[in-house]
């Protein structure tokens, strides 16, 4: 009862933080009664990932029960990664408009897409979310951590505790503006955990809007294994 009760309270404190607006955030139409966040059309333009995809990383694929060329050429560690769609279209809109527009309350949408892709893998139960940090000055500069939020929203539906102990250790260049050699260097060493005590031998669910070539992923996971976490699989609003 009381897991209950505090899904609802924490329901209740989402719908005050991010109100439903009466018109589509991506299209600017007005939305029909009972419709929230976008229109129904923009909905229906969202691409949900479906088999065959990656075993490792999620990444759509033509052909069953196969792994990525990325994920067979290197030792990922993380157990697995999914995401609910594929980064273009709208939903890579919503996520501009969220990310760097300033939108939180796309931050429900995409997070009840996130339960969405959850709900349908094979997965263990998890003891922790832990979002993918923004560093400090990042994080001022955005006036908020987009992984954080989207943590917040899959806990409040799952009651699963969000660990804001992973952190960032240094200031690192926009993944999104770098080639994919660089990736990896750009993030190496840059993750760490003030206090591993609350994650030893817990499996950790890494929260992120966007997995590319995985290079946050791994470092994030490398950081949460060495303070002591028995693994770590990867969720994200969008693969691209």
């Amino acid at each position: 009862m009381l897991y209950v009760g505090i899904k609802k309270i924490t329901g209740f404190l989402l719908d005050a933080l991010f109100p439903e607006s009466p018109f589509c955030a991506v299209c600017g139409s007005r939305l029909p009664q009972g419709e929230r966040l976008l229109c129904g059309s923009c909905r229906d333009r969202m691409e949900p990932i479906s088999q065959p995809f990656c075993l490792k990383c999620g990444r759509p694929l033509y052909c069953e029960n196969a792994v990525c060329a990325d994920c067979s050429d290197k030792n990922r560690y993380f157990v697995g990664a999914r995401a609910w769609g594929v980064y273009r279209g709208v939903l890579k809109q919503v996520i501009h408009l969220y990310k760097y527009r300033g939108e939180r309350r796309l931050s429900y949408l995409l997070g009840l897409k996130m339960l969405e892709a959850l709900e349908r893998q094979n997965w263990p139960s998890f003891d922790y979310l832990a979002p993918v940090p923004l560093h400090p000055k990042r994080e001022r500069e955005r006036g908020f951590n987009q992984s954080l939020l989207l943590a917040d929203v899959i806990s409040s539906k799952t009651g699963i505790p969000v660990f804001k102990g992973l952190i960032r250790a240094r200031p690192t260049e926009h993944q999104t503006f770098l080639e994919k050699s660089s990736r990896e260097t750009n993030v190496a060493g840059a993750f760490a955990v003030k206090d591993g005590s609350a994650i030893k031998e817990k499996t950790l669910l890494l929260i992120d809007d966007v997995y590319t070539t995985g290079s946050t992923a791994d470092e994030c996971s490398k950081a949460l294994l060495q303070a002591g976490a028995s693994g770590v699989y990867v969720l994200t609003a969008a693969r691209g």
